[in-house]
């Protein structure tokens, strides 16, 4: 009987280990989003300032709205796609101050509202298609934010600047990463010779901390080693 305690007593400690280890990285990964999208706004706006002042003054009072946001959302491990959609839209009219015609984007009018997404995710990715694609008005760039079978697509026409041509930006791998640890539903990124395509997987749950069921029930190794931990609790407890 004390082999078997001491045995299941070291259980607990891996798992809570694993759930601690994919807590911790998590934390990491959603910190590192604040300074990324202060940076790339400080960035549009020292340009607009040079540019068209008076767009640049009303950059700066919408930027303190979106701002805000990131502030609120950057916390959570998952978030509405009708909330992540309101803030793209937000975010979108932004850039439009800035580049005018040279960029089009079209967005789903309804969604479900229990379908969610890893927080800010549409920002990073629209943020990656300015930065990773030629914007001009001989070429405009044209956004197209959608759902298909589970997954919220963000399709941007492929027109890269060479000089970034082999780089993938903080914020795709910032996505990828986090769904990872709360999913194992993959982050699916596509290139042809017309578009680039990012689908993130819709969930439909959000548990308690970082607990997340999706579509096909998968589960996280995170969330198995919570349920783990409260097994053996339980068991020692009937014992």
């Amino acid at each position: 009987f004390y082999f078997y305690k001491k045995y299941q007593e070291n259980k607990v400690k891996e798992q809570k280990i694993i759930a601690g280890t994919a807590s911790a990285k998590f934390e990491t990964l959603k910190n590192q989003i604040d300074p990324h999208f202060l940076f790339n706004s400080l960035n549009v706006l020292s340009s607009l300032i040079e540019e068209n002042p008076d767009n640049a003054q009303k950059f700066t009072t919408s930027l303190s709205k979106i701002y805000r946001y990131v502030l609120e959302q950057k916390d959570k491990e998952l978030v509405s796609v009708q909330e992540e959609l309101a803030f793209a839209k937000t975010y979108m009219n932004l850039l439009k101050m800035r580049f005018e015609n040279s960029v089009f984007y079209e967005l789903p009018e309804e969604s479900d509202p229990e379908a969610k997404v890893v927080p800010l995710s549409l920002q990073l990715l629209l943020e990656n298609t300015i930065k990773h694609n030629v914007v001009s008005q001989q070429k405009p760039l044209h956004i197209k934010i959608f759902e298909d079978n589970g997954y919220l697509v963000v399709r941007n026409v492929l027109q890269k600047k060479e000089v970034l041509q082999d780089r993938r930006g903080v914020g795709l791998q910032n996505i990828v990463s986090r769904y990872a640890i709360i999913t194992n539903r993959k982050v699916i990124a596509e290139q042809s010779e017309q578009y680039f395509t990012v689908k993130l997987p819709i969930l439909t749950k959000q548990l308690e901390i970082m607990e997340t069921i999706s579509y096909d029930k998968a589960e996280s190794s995170y969330y198995k080693a919570q349920r783990k931990v409260e097994e053996i609790k339980g068991f020692y407890g009937n014992l």
